[in-house]
Parts: C-alpha cells; sequence; structure tokens
C-alpha cells in the first residue's frame, strides 16, 4: 500500500499533498504602502530586503518608493544630486535595485516623486548642482524659480517650493518624471506635493502663495491686468490651479507616450470638511489652500490611481467624520479611474486601522474603493493598544521591519486580519485594452514658446453637430487632450489661418498623436 502511493507520487498519478491545495488568494485590491526616504526602506540591499519580505508578510502587492525627496536622488540615471545622508552611498541607484527586488517578489513599485518641495533647512544643501543652489532665494530675475508670498519671502512651513507657473520650473519637473520612465522598469510614477505649499495664514478664500516674479508676469500679460492680485482674487486662483494641472498633464501623457502600461497616481489632498456634492468640491482645501483640482484630474482621465491622504485619528471624533465622509464623496467621484484610500498609519493604533480599512471596504451603493494605501513604512511604530496620544512615528521604540506591518496579515487582539491572504493587484482595463488616445503638441511663436494660446480640436468629416473642443497651451507651448476617440481630426490655432497654424492628425488608441504648430504674429 505505501510503496504503490510512493510509486503513484515518483509517477504523477498523485499530487503531493502541498500541490493538492489550491493557492488562497483574495479578489483583487490594491494593498500598497508609501516608503519615505527620510527613514529606512530602500537606501541600502539590505533595507531594499526587509522592506520586501515585510511586505510579502502583510500580504500587499505594491510599494510607493520615494526616490525624490528635495531636489535629490536615490537612482543614478537622472540629473540631480544623490541624497545626502549617512545612511545612502551615492553611487548605489536604489530605484534600480528595488524595482527588481520588487517583482522578483510579485510586487508592483511605483516611483514616489516628490514635485514642488526644493529645500526646508536654513543652511543651504552641499552640492552645488542642486536646485536651491542655482535657482533659489538668492537668484536674481528669471533664475528664481522658487514660489512666495505676496511680500517676496519665499519660506513657506513646509520649506520652500518651486513655483510651476514658472516655465522653467515646470519644464525641468517634466523631465524628472520622464526621465524615470526611460530607464527603470518601474510601473508607475506617482505624484506627491503636486501643489502649492500650505501657509500658517488661513484665508476665507485663497492662499499667499504664487508669488513668483515670472508667474505674475505671465497672468498679467495674459489676462491683461498690472496690479498684484489678492490671495483669493478667483482668476487667480483659477491661473494657479492651472499651472498645477499642466504640469500633472504634460507628465500624464508624455509618461504614456514613453510606456502606455504606465500608471499614473498621486498623493492627494483631503483636508478639513469634506464637500458634499459635486460642486461643493471648488470650496474645499484642496482647491482652496494649494490649488490642486484632483477631481479634475479623475475627470479628464489624467491620473489613473487617487490616492487621498485620509490621515484621521481615529479617537478624534470629528476628524473621524471628516474621514468618513471623504472617503464616501472619493468613492462617488471616481469618474472611472481607481482610487486607494491613504490611511495614517502613524496616528492610530493597529486596531484603529483595521477600524479603517474596514469601513473603506465597505460599499456605499454602488461606489466602492479599490484599496487603501499606508503612510508609511517607517510609521507603523504604532502607539499601544489603549494609547490616544497619536504621535508621530519618532515617538515610538523601533521594532524589526519584518514585524511592523504584521498586524495586517495577522490580526492583533480581537481584532481579525484584513489581509489574511495574498490578493492581485486590479486591472486597470483603460490601460490594458485602451479605447481612447491623446492628442498633443507644441506651439512655438514669435515670443517661442506661444503661451496660453487657445488650440481647436475637432473630428473630421461629417461634423455638423460636433463641436471643437478646445485647450490652452502652457507656459512652455505644450498642449495637451485625453479621452480621445480613435478617428481624424483637424487642429488649429485660434484666430489663425496661415500655413503652420494648424494640422490634421489620426488618433489610435492606446497612442499620443502629434500636432505641432505655430503661432504667428498678428
Amino acid at each position: 500500500m505505501i510503496a504503490g502511493l510512493v510509486l503513484a507520487l515518483i509517477l504523477g498519478s498523485i499530487p503531493p499533498a502541498e500541490a493538492q491545495a489550491p493557492l488562497q488568494v483574495d479578489l483583487p485590491e490594491i494593498r500598497a504602502l508609501w516608503v519615505d526616504a527620510f527613514h529606512a526602506g530602500i537606501r541600502s540591499p539590505h533595507e531594499a530586503d526587509e522592506l520586501v519580505a515585510a511586505a510579502k508578510r502583510a500580504n500587499l502587492n505594491t510599494l510607493f518608493v520615494q526616490v525624490r525627496r528635495r531636489g535629490d536622488a536615490l537612482y543614478t540615471k537622472g540629473v540631480e544630486p544623490p541624497l545626502d545622508e549617512a545612511g545612502y552611498a551615492p553611487t548605489f541607484d536604489a530605484l534600480a535595485y528595488i524595482v527588481e527586488a520588487g517583482h522578483r517578489a510579485g510586487l508592483q513599485v511605483h516611483a514616489w516623486v516628490n514635485a514642488m518641495p526644493t529645500w526646508r533647512d536654513e543652511a543651504p544643501p552641499k552640492d552645488s548642482r542642486h536646485l536651491f543652489n542655482r535657482h533659489g532665494p538668492s537668484a536674481a530675475g528669471d533664475d528664481n524659480w522658487f514660489t512666495s508670498s505676496p511680500a517676496g519671502d519665499p519660506k513657506f512651513p513646509v520649506g520652500y517650493f518651486v513655483d510651476p507657473g514658472h516655465p522653467a520650473v515646470a519644464a525641468y519637473l517634466v523631465e524628472i518624471y520622464l526621465n524615470i520612465v526611460r530607464n527603470y522598469a518601474v510601473d508607475g510614477i506617482h505624484f506627491d506635493y503636486i501643489r502649492y505649499p500650505e501657509t500658517e495664514e488661513r484665508l476665507p478664500r485663497g492662499a499667499a502663495v504664487g508669488y513668483n516674479a515670472a508667474n505674475l508676469a505671465r497672468f498679467r500679460r495674459v489676462t491683461g491686468r498690472t496690479d498684484v492680485p489678492v490671495p483669493g482674487d478667483e482668476a487667480w486662483m483659477t491661473w494657479r490651479r492651472q499651472q498645477v494641472t499642466n504640469l500633472v498633464r504634460r507628465v500624464s501623457i508624455e509618461a504614456r507616450a514613453i510606456n502606455p502600461r504606465i500608471k499614473i497616481s498621486a498623493a492627494l489632498i483631503p483636508w478639513g470638511e469634506p464637500p458634499r456634492d459635486e460642486r461643493d468640491f471648488e470650496d474645499v482645501a484642496p482647491m482652496q489652500r494649494v490649488f490642486q483640482d484632483w477631481h479634475q484630474w479623475l475627470k479628464d482621465g489624467l491620473i489613473d490611481l487617487a490616492v487621498p491622504m485620509n490621515y484621521a485619528r481615529e479617537t478624534d471624533e470629528r476628524v473621524r467624520g471628516w474621514f468618513d465622509g471623504w472617503i464616501r464623496w472619493e468613492k462617488r467621484h471616481k469618474h472611472g479611474r481607481q482610487l486607494a484610500v491613504g490611511i495614517g498609519a502613524y496616528r492610530n493604533t493597529p486596531t484603529h486601522i483595521l477600524d479603517q480599512i474596514a469601513r473603506v471596504r465597505q460599499a456605499d451603493g454602488g461606489h466602492r474603493a479599490d484599496g487603501v494605501s499606508f503612510f508609511s513604512y517607517a510609521s507603523p511604530q504604532q502607539p499601544s493598544e489603549g494609547t490616544t496620544d497619536g504621535a508621530g512615528p519618532a515617538a515610538f521604540p523601533p521594532r524589526p521591519a519584518a514585524e511592523q506591518l504584521a498586524f495586517l496579515s495577522e490580526g492583533v487582539g480581537q481584532s481579525p486580519a484584513a489581509f489574511a491572504r495574498a490578493a492581485p493587484v486590479p486591472a486597470m482595463p483603460w490601460i490594458e485594452r485602451p479605447e481612447t488616445g491623446w492628442i498633443a503638441g507644441i506651439v512655438n511663436g514669435p515670443d517661442n514658446p506661444a503661451d496660453s494660446v487657445r488650440v481647436n480640436i475637432k473630428r473630421s468629416g461629417f461634423a455638423l453637430f460636433r463641436r471643437a473642443k478646445r485647450v490652452e497651451t502652457d507656459g512652455n507651448g505644450y498642449f495637451g487632450l485625453t479621452n480621445v476617440k480613435p478617428g481624424r481630426y483637424r487642429v488649429w490655432l485660434d484666430g489663425h489661418d496661415e500655413d503652420g497654424s494648424s494640422a490634421e492628425v489620426v488618433v489610435e488608441a492606446g497612442k499620443v498623436s502629434r500636432a505641432d504648430m505655430r503661432a504667428l504674429a498678428r
């Protein structure tokens, strides 16, 4: 009997016991982790290997790894100086290493890049190549890339930020993102601080930021005004939102031209009281305080994955209500894209984190989130059960990396595990089976490039009832249109009929079609 069973196993007619049990996995769900570069994470091979092991033990499937903090780099195939920290060797390509290690373990890896923050300390960076030294507050004229208050102060509570309304800043940041897409096999790029800085002063409307001289000069030239607009000026607020969105648009479209399967995600602002309906978003913190119109980004398909930073302390009743209100609104306003709710692990006990995950997973009618993301790998040094001070990670003693996330897959106390089994990352049909494409181009003109020129795009052929779509160029003459159905289109500039000011393009699903033009003097 025993001999027969052994023989059957050898011949393969009866599989071994471990092969008989099917792999137990949950339904697709985003289970992401922010890995910041201010703490242990990917700064050495040992750190990266520990990270991968901890993520696998917790049954996570996505890593947002920070490779640019403030004008520096944790990768070697770029133009910015390396991270200047004792724990990081300048010749170590942390991004390349974690991409390979993560993929080997079945994890998706997204390059997390801080856009606007450039410095925070009083002493300048040591490396002369750093943006703060080349284009910081001491630089004159257009060489000064930093945003400021109306009084010219460039320092904000979160440090020094470049201004996306300065054309040179926008061009520079676009290249930072695209360089990563060209040179690394990342699954996605992850925007963070893709906004203006917050201020200490809370105004009824608007915020006292964006007053870089080049940005203000552009606003005056386009609007015909000569004044210095007040922070709450409606046209000035719209302008500043446009500068941030223009940067997101160009990176989003051009990244897809390099890699059509790249995923674009963003860490987003959901501060304060949540909006109640669609129109209410105009008056909430992302639009008023930092000029981040991420609701429109989802509508336009500029981002594939929204990751709002819903960092709420569970023991604060008012904030807990805001958390529930925001995630309800977020579930209802995905606009066909995906949502991973950001959870502030550092503000909560493991039990409270598991409670928040459960509420994120609850359906609101037919509306659901697609998963969660935890801030951050360094932060789940959570307070002990029963502790409610919610302080940051430095307040708690460090634990081995493999243990600090284990409660997610193993549970804690009476709370069952959130991720008892592994789960695949949900598919993005618009990437895997695209039905639309993009039109993009550069408009040059007498002022080279043509700033804030209106571009009209209309489908060719019998189009009696079709209206042209209208977009505007940014400070570098770039324009782009998303969600364009395949077909032939005519592209032309407002008020121009001369040769070179119009183009015919053919749009294919999943591809970027080019329509470069020139604007002649009027």
